[in-house]
This record gives C-alpha cells, sequence and structure tokens, in this order.
C-alpha cells in the first residue's frame, strides 16, 4: 500500500466516531492536499547495509581513507587485510561478535604461521574498519573494542654499522648504486620517496630538495656535500633523457621492489645482512641523535607527525648508556 494511503487511513480511523460526516471529509482533503507536497516512505527499523554488501562497505571504507590521504601502499594493505577477513565471513557485518574476531585471527594465525607482530596489525586494521562502520551507523556496535591489543617481542632493528656502511659502498660496482646508497642515507627518505623525485627537484647549490611522503606532505630533507658529489657523478654520466633522478631498465623511473631488489644483491656482495631501505632511514636517524642532533630536528627530517614513532626509529648504543652512567652516576 503506497504510504500517503496508509497515512490517510489510519488517521481516518482513529477519528472515526469522534469527527462525522461533512468534517470528515474535510480532514481527509486537507491531509491529502499537505501530504501530497511531501515524499513519504516507511521508515524501516532494521539494519539496513547500505550498497548492499560488506564488499561494498569496504569499497566505501577504502575511498574514505584515500581522501584522508592514507598512501596507495596502505590503501592496498587495507584492502588485503579487510578482503580476505571478508571472503571468510559466513553472516552479515553486523552480525560479527568480538567471538568472531577472536576466532578468525586465531585460526589465521594457525594456518599461515604468521607471528604475533604480523597478526597485531591485523586487528589494527579491523579495529579500523569496525570503527569506521559504526560511527558512520553501518552497525549497531564495534565488535573489536573487546579484542584486547595482542602482544609480540619487540626485536631492537640494528642501523648500520660504520663498517656496513663501507662494505655496500665499496661493493657498488656503478655510479648509479653508489649515489642511491649515499642519498638513501643522506637524506633518510622513504624508498616510496625516491622513485618520486625528479633530477630538477635537487636544489645542488644549497644542497637539499622537497619530497612529498606520506598523505602527500611535503617536508625538505638535505644532502650531505659526499652524497652530492656522488650524485652529479651519475647525472653527468647518464645518455637518456628521464626526468627522474634514478633510473633503471630501459632509461625509465626506478621503481620501489627494483631499489629493494639491488640493495638485496648489494648486501649479498658486501657480505652485510638485511639490506632494504628502510635500514638506511634508520641509520640516519641513529647517528644524527649520536651526534647531539635534538629528537624534534630528527621527527621533522624523517617527516614523522607523532614523534613518538621517531623514537622507535633510533637504536641508542649501548656505549653511549654507559657513558652517560659513568658521567652522572660517580
Amino acid at each position: 500500500m503506497d504510504a500517503k494511503c496508509e497515512i490517510l487511513d489510519n488517521v481516518t480511523a482513529a477519528v472515526t466516531g469522534i469527527i462525522t460526516g461533512t468534517a470528515l471529509e474535510k480532514l481527509k482533503e486537507v491531509l491529502l492536499a499537505e501530504l501530497a507536497k511531501y515524499e513519504v516512505q516507511e521508515r524501516c527499523t532494521e539494519i539496513v547495509v547500505r550498497d548492499g554488501s560488506a564488499e561494498g562497505l569496504l569499497r566505501k571504507f577504502l575511498a574514505t581513507k584515500r581522501i584522508e590521504g592514507k598512501s596507495e601502499n596502505t590503501i592496498r594493505y587495507y584492502s588485503d587485510v579487510i578482503g580476505t577477513f571478508v571472503n571468510r565471513l559466513d553472516r552479515r557485518l553486523y552480525e560479527v561478535t568480538a567471538f568472531d574476531l577472536r576466532l578468525y585471527l586465531s585460526l589465521y594465525k594457525e594456518e599461515r604461521k604468521v607471528n604475533n607482530r604480523t597478526l597485531e596489525n591485523i586487528r589494527k586494521v579491523l579495529s579500523s574498519f569496525f570503527g569506521w562502520l559504526y560511527d558512520e551507523e553501518f552497525i549497531p556496535h564495534n565488535p573489536c573494542r573487546a579484542v584486547k591489543q595482542i602482544k609480540y617481542d619487540k626485536v631492537i632493528r640494528k642501523p648500520f654499522s660504520g663498517e656496513d656502511m663501507e662494505k655496500l659502498k665499496n661493493a657498488c660496482t656503478n655510479a648509479r648504486d653508489l649515489a642511491l646508497v649515499h642519498f638513501l642515507y643522506a637524506t633518510g627518505c622513504r624508498v616510496s620517496e625516491v622513485v618520486s623525485v625528479d633530477t630538477a627537484d635537487v636544489d645542488f647549490l644549497n644542497r637539499e630538495l622537497v619530497v612529498y611522503g606520506k598523505g602527500g606532505k611535503e617536508r625538505t630533507v638535505y644532502l650531505t656535500q659526499v652524497a652530492t658529489m656522488y650524485l652529479k657523478t651519475y647525472i653527468s654520466g647518464r645518455k637518456d633523457n628521464s626526468k627522474a633522478l634514478f633510473v633503471g631498465k630501459g632509461s625509465k623511473r626506478i621503481q620501489k621492489n627494483a631499489i629493494e631488489s639491488l640493495l638485496k644483491r648489494l648486501g649479498r656482495r658486501a657480505g652485510v645482512e638485511n639490506v632494504h631501505p628502510h635500514r638506511f632511514r634508520r641509520t640516519l636517524a641513529t647517528d644524527l641523535i649520536d651526534r647531539g642532533a635534538a629528537l624534534q630536528d630528527v621527527q621533522r627530517i624523517l617527516g614523522h607527525e607523532d614523534i613518538r614513532t621517531t623514537q622507535v626509529y633510533v637504536y641508542v648504543q649501548q656505549r653511549n648508556v654507559k657513558n652517560t652512567y659513568e658521567r652522572y652516576a660517580s
């Protein structure tokens, strides 16, 4: 039945016996005239999953994160983690309980043989998703609130030693790789930032450049005299017309996976374990702090929003701790 007709019938039934004859007919006319001015539909008291499916809600969530400025790598990670969860789901999202989430995480760990750190990252992503669903009123409660943080052993991630750095430099067999190693250490850039840098971005006179980090936020990073020298040598020896600062096969802009692969090969050649782009970033942070730089300055160089993130990056040398103790405890 049309919602307007239903309203009219219900009102008429309610006043029958109280209003009769001409007065009742007049009431109907007035109601019809007023209802004609509005779109009327029955209010649904059930939970409605807009876009009809968990997959549709996931798309909306990812779109929201993209608008918030999350990187495409982060969005892909969210998509993989939540997509895997949704594919195994045998119920609607608003029916998911804290027990369901705990069971899922437990089975995931058992089947995938992942460590607790990885599992905690998955829990955080799911918590973000369900928190968004609740805030947007797609679900009546957030089941992740009752799922506690997963504890894991925090491994100290050491920076490269001075000896490691010299070995890596000596293992370079071409001007590009040598310039790249110096650039990674001098700037502390993320690998995603490195691949997007153009030669024209570099101010060789002032030894600095602007890079765009997570969320498109720009910051200024700096080059040492030595890094600048190796960059100039590399650029002057190139024959291509690419605007990219670093190029790979076919003189095309080098990509993230290519940098990671060449650094692994460099590490094997140099006899240095665990060589990856992010470790240069950690090494710069540690060296700056060791040499007396303020933590706030290191935070700005690395582009961290939260200074606590910078603290995690910094490896405090045990000899410095001992020197501090002997200086102040005696």
